[in-house]
């Protein structure tokens, strides 16, 4: 907060000066000898707190309180008199005086009244923040504009729009897990004190954040690019993928048209599980991945014959050439409905003939959950385990019973699940069965239950579990101790130092992040 202290009697000047610096450096205090000096300063310095004395030569401080208040409704002032005068207070009422200190001002007064002063602003300025976001918030989102001069205004600037898209997860739940440094943005494009009022950022969602920097018309967007690439470069530090677009909004266009605009080729263009930067101009050109299908097909014969284990090699090199061509998640999106769609379509027709286009519909919002190709892989797999597990069931093939088995560990897996008992429930022999489930999935059915039980305990552990006891239980182990001796045996450290480590980084990150 910038803090002016005017007063024209040079001691009286110093000492205020001085009692004030214990506000610094959380706050910037400045010091004029008359009120034309002030009133100058303000065009480039925008006060929130104005410390004035009545009484000084040329412009009085009541003349620049008003002047003040043109320049800045918000502005809060404070009278400082050796007159005791309800008329100059009551002037003042109307300008945004918070308070009327009689000299001399005793140091707890004087602090007293400037704390509440500070708290009173900072409070009025939250709220007018949250009721500005919002308002802009409803004008990137609709065509309406409300009827407030002030919002009418900010529809009617030229700013850089700046869209900021975050993958969430477990791990960032949202933009208010992040620090982006908005001060360095603020500098990058040489934002004056004066026009930080103008500077808006708020958040449509915890996904969706959108930044307006007031700009002129002239401004090149090569220069824009230049000026967002140190923002874009904190973004790809991020624990998740974030992506970015701009675009240039001029005097004439409004939020809501250029925001669809932008949102628009930010959809087409967004690359999935990696950073991406979105120029004004860039034109989408789809990946070529026709080949893909011949690997869904062989992928398809591998899960209806039941082996597991090359139907999930086959799925990990379909994923893998999707990784290295870096198509969109548009594009992601399309691929794996239609195959999810010919894989389902395929597999009903073959069991009853005739298939209704309502049991094959996906929803592939689901998708959106996902930041990387790992974790797309882990939801792939289950779904596919889970569609040709029905298919082994029905047709009561030995072989098949693997991913019946599968689906019952990925659904149940807090539970107590006996491989013995499973083999006994469909009629197989216990060796048989082992065998068929490490020739399958490449691993033993207790490996691969702990291996999974640990993958869901490493989730709990970096999403704000904190109790050991608690994440023991959630996957299936009652004794604390086994899982914990389990868990640093499969990833190498203790649940703890694992949750620690994640915390650190996060911080560390963070920190990185931050504004100066």
């Amino acid at each position: 907060m910038n803090i002016f202290v005017v007063e024209d009697e040079p001691w009286a000047l110093a000492e205020l000066v001085e009692l004030l610096k214990i506000y610094e450096p959380e706050h910037r205090i400045y010091a004029y000898a008359d009120g034309d000096d002030a009133l100058s300063a303000a065009h480039t310095i925008c006060p929130q707190l104005v410390l004035t004395d009545i009484n000084m030569p040329g412009m009085d401080g009541l003349e620049l309180i008003e002047e003040l208040h043109r320049l800045d409704s918000t502005i809060k002032s404070m009278i400082l008199s050796v007159h005791d005068q309800f008329e100059y207070a009551r002037q003042g009422m109307k300008f945004g005086v918070f308070d009327y200190l009689l000299k001399p001002v005793k140091k707890d007064v004087l602090f007293n009244a400037v704390d509440k002063a500070i708290q009173h602003i900072e409070m009025d300025s939250k709220r007018t923040e949250e009721w500005m976001s919002g308002s802009i918030g409803q004008m990137l989102l609709t065509a309406e504009i409300p009827q407030y001069d002030i919002l009418r205004a900010v529809n009617g600037r030229a700013y850089c729009m700046v869209l900021l898209v975050l993958e969430t997860g477990s791990v960032l739940r949202g933009w208010k897990d992040t620090c982006i440094g908005m001060n360095d943005l603020k500098q990058q494009f040489g934002c004056k004190p004066s026009h930080e009022r103008e500077f808006h950022c708020l958040d449509l969602d915890c996904r969706q954040r959108v930044i307006l920097i007031p700009i002129s018309e002239a401004v090149q967007p090569i220069r824009i690019r230049e000026n967002l690439s140190p923002l874009f470069q904190q973004l790809q530090q991020l624990q998740r993928p974030a992506h970015m677009g701009f675009a240039v909004k001029s005097e004439f266009d409004s939020l809501y048209a250029i925001f669809s605009d932008l949102k628009q080729r930010m959809d087409e263009n967004m690359k999935f599980g990696m950073p991406t930067f979105i120029v004004p101009g860039m034109k989408n050109h789809d990946a070529e991945i026709g080949d893909l299908w011949e690997k869904v097909r062989v992928m398809e014969t591998y899960f209806k014959k039941g082996d597991m284990l090359k139907g999930h090699v086959i799925l990990d090199q379909i994923l893998g050439e999707l990784s290295e061509k870096q198509i969109t998640k548009r594009q992601l999106r399309l691929f794996v409905h239609d195959m999810l769609f010919s894989l389902k379509y395929n597999l009903l027709a073959s069991r009853k003939g005739q298939v209704s286009i309502n049991e094959l519909q996906e929803d592939n919002r689901i998708l959106n959950r996902f930041a990387d190709y790992r974790e797309l892989f882990e939801w792939l797999n289950e779904t596919l385990v889970s569609l040709y597990c029905g298919l082994a069931v029905k047709d009561l093939n030995p072989k098949g019973l693997v991913p019946v088995l599968l689906q019952l560990i990925h659904k149940s897996y807090q539970d107590s699940i006996s491989l013995q008992q499973f083999a006994a429930d469909h009629h197989v022999s216990l060796g048989y069965l082992s065998r068929m489930f490490k020739s399958q999935t490449g691993t033993t059915f207790s490996d691969y239950i702990a291996a999974y039980r640990i993958s869901k305990a490493k989730e709990l552990l970096t999403s704000g579990v904190e109790r050991l006891q608690e994440v023991s239980q959630l996957v299936g182990y009652e004794d604390s101790k086994y899982f914990s001796a389990l868990f640093k045996k499969i990833v190498g450290v203790a649940p703890i130092t694992y949750a620690k480590r994640h915390a650190v980084k996060t911080s560390s990150n963070n920190r990185k992040n931050s504004p100066h």
